[in-house]
């Protein structure tokens, strides 16, 4: 298992304001947050994370995880995943259609968020907590 680190969380995610949250709309899993930052005068922000053709995701709690240290506070891709494997193995022709990867994200208090799919992006910075949706 290597990890590659693609993002780190804009602050420490101890700075989360309300909530995470994760949606499903179509082929995409989008995880939202919201923090404020306290060196920018505790203005609250918020963003997420986009993965693209996401075909599985887990979420364990802090208290039920297995800790991936490299994963805190940072989006990082699992390279050599078994997951993927085990998916891979389930539909070869889909898993490399769509050439999915693990990717995670273990933010503090929340826990581990886990996906596979083909990417992520990262969605424009807002000032402002999330809306109740």
């Amino acid at each position: 298992m290597n990890i590659k680190e693609l993002w780190v969380f804009p602050v420490p995610s101890t700075c989360i304001n309300k909530r995470v949250s994760l949606y499903f709309p179509g082929g995409k899993a989008i995880l939202k947050f919201d923090y404020f930052d306290e060196e920018n005068d505790d203005k609250i922000f918020n963003s997420g994370i986009v993965f693209d053709a996401a075909v599985a995701h887990r979420h364990s709690s802090e208290k039920f995880t297995k800790f991936i240290s490299q994963a805190y506070d940072k989006l990082i891709e699992i390279e050599d995943s078994e997951w993927v494997k085990e998916l891979s193995s389930i539909s070869s022709e889909w898993a490399e259609f769509w050439k999915i990867k693990h990717y995670a994200i273990y933010l503090d208090s929340y826990g581990l968020y886990e996906f596979i799919a083909s990417g992520y992006s990262l969605t424009e910075t807002k000032e402002g907590a999330l809306n109740e949706e």
